[in-house]
């Protein structure tokens, strides 16, 4: 059973969440947008995802920090409800994703299954978690936070076996022939080309992938 906290001022809204939601495997809640009430419901246990109504007086980014500043809470993932005067403020990468004001209470309810559906994918899997890192070997997925990476199948095989050895140093060649196979003909310049590939999408965590001159590579914890 997944557990939605609605984070809004119009009692009448929360109820329509609760409606199109019933039967969804989902147990809604609300609270009032004011910190004080925030932090005091969120005290009583984390949700699976919160949902923010951005139309009431209360500055979303400060709801957001109320959010983020509770322990375990850094990576909930959160739904906001947006005026069209706050348009102009985004991207916020604080937020997973958002609809307008304007948009039906469906395509809402819509937008938190299918990111709930991704966190029972996740809770399922067989992961392994390094730092932000979490790569879900038997699903074929890796993730950092709640942004999850496009890697191509070889890209997953070699971030696969680089965490799941994590601290060991391999050769290029070992990487070859782990990764790709004994009887793969290509050259140590194609685990060159794939370990930069896999940088890239790590993004500012690429530093994980650690070049061992004169050797090969290692995973490690992401450095300090």
């Amino acid at each position: 059973m997944y557990r939605v906290l609605v984070v809004t001022n119009n009692g009448r809204f929360a109820g329509e969440v609760a409606g199109v939601l019933a039967g969804a495997n989902v147990i809604t809640s609300d609270v009032r947008s004011d910190l004080g009430s925030l932090e005091t419901a969120l005290a009583k246990g984390g949700p699976h995802l919160i949902i923010i109504d951005a139309r009431s007086n209360e500055p979303l980014e400060g709801i957001i920090k109320g959010i983020r500043n509770q322990p375990g809470l850094e990576e909930v993932p959160i739904i906001a409800v947006l005026p069209v005067a706050l348009l102009s403020s985004l991207p916020m990468p604080q937020l997973e994703d958002f609809v307008l004001e304007s948009a039906p209470v469906q395509e809402l309810a819509v937008r938190v299954l299918t990111r709930l559906t991704r966190y029972q994918s996740w809770s399922e899997g067989n992961a392994v978690k390094v730092g932000r890192l979490e790569v879900d070997v038997d699903n074929y997925k890796a993730r950092i936070g709640n942004e999850t990476l496009d890697l191509t199948y070889k890209e997953f095989e070699l971030l696969r076996f680089l965490v799941t050895n994590k601290g060991r140093v391999f050769t290029r060649e070992a990487l070859l022939n782990r990764v790709w196979g004994y009887d793969y003909f290509g050259g140590a310049r194609t685990v060159d080309v794939h370990i930069r590939r896999l940088r890239s999408k790590l993004g500012t965590h690429q530093g994980m992938i650690e070049t061992v001159r004169n050797v090969g590579y290692r995973f490690n914890e992401e450095p300090e």
